[in-house]
């Protein structure tokens, strides 16, 4: 996992630009707020997008599973597409962060410790389990 992370930490910097500004649309929906380059602001409070907020050290988690349970490159190749899962779940963190941030406020910092913890270890989870789903159904063939 080390070594992966290693590999993806650079893109982190890249990436926060867009986390921030999808994660933006989605909250756009929903509120009143506005963006400029890695800032959502909100009504009460504004969300700074850093490097940790890119999820890439779920999605290394998720590549050293699929890289130690795949045989082959076509099992490898068959788990890649479910990053976009965590990807996904990334962004539905900040937008729930942003979100329920607005109802609460006063309580802000946690409800960001509790939806970071909560929504992409889940995602994280689900990617998971549907990988060794298809590992399951590529092996019995």
């Amino acid at each position: 996992m080390i070594v992966i992370y290693s590999i993806l930490k650079p893109f982190e910097n890249h990436l926060v630009y867009n986390v921030a500004y999808q994660s933006y649309l989605l909250l756009k929906i929903f509120t009143d707020t506005s963006y400029s380059g890695n800032h959502i602001y909100l009504n009460r409070f504004d969300i700074e997008i850093v490097a940790p907020c890119t999820g890439i050290i779920f999605i290394s988690l998720y590549l050293a599973l699929l890289l130690s349970l795949s045989k082959n490159i076509k099992e490898v190749i068959a788990g890649v597409p479910l990053l976009v899962i965590i990807y996904l779940g990334n962004i539905l963190r900040i937008f729930l962060t942003g979100f329920f941030g607005e109802i609460f406020s006063e309580k802000v910092q946690w409800v960001h410790e509790v939806v970071g913890y909560l929504i992409l270890p889940i995602f994280s989870v689900i990617a998971t389990l549907m990988y060794l789903k298809i590992l399951s159904r590529m092996r019995s063939k």
